[in-house]
């Protein structure tokens, strides 16, 4: 049954980005074109806020982020690279 679940979750979550991603076309922080794969949605309460990943590296600086619920492309899509 988790199996099913965690399955059920990528696959939305994937969908999101991918959503996302096309609604935008550009990122608002940079206008570097919109990749699901290098797309990160943010949400909080009700707002919600997509940009490209480097932005969201840039604004994150390492810092943990509670209460926000963080969808990354590079996670999903199964593209992140290990920190250096």
């Amino acid at each position: 049954m988790q199996r099913t679940i965690n399955y059920m979750q990528r696959t939305i979550n994937r969908n999101l980005l991918k959503y996302s991603a096309g609604r935008s076309i550009f990122c608002g922080q940079c206008s570097a074109i919109a990749d699901a794969r290098r797309w990160v949605v943010v949400s909080h309460n009700d707002d919600i806020l997509g940009m490209c990943a480097p932005c969201w590296d840039s604004l994150k600086k390492g810092r943990p982020t509670p209460g926000f619920e963080v969808v990354d492309g590079r996670e999903e899509f199964g593209r992140k690279k290990a920190a250096a």
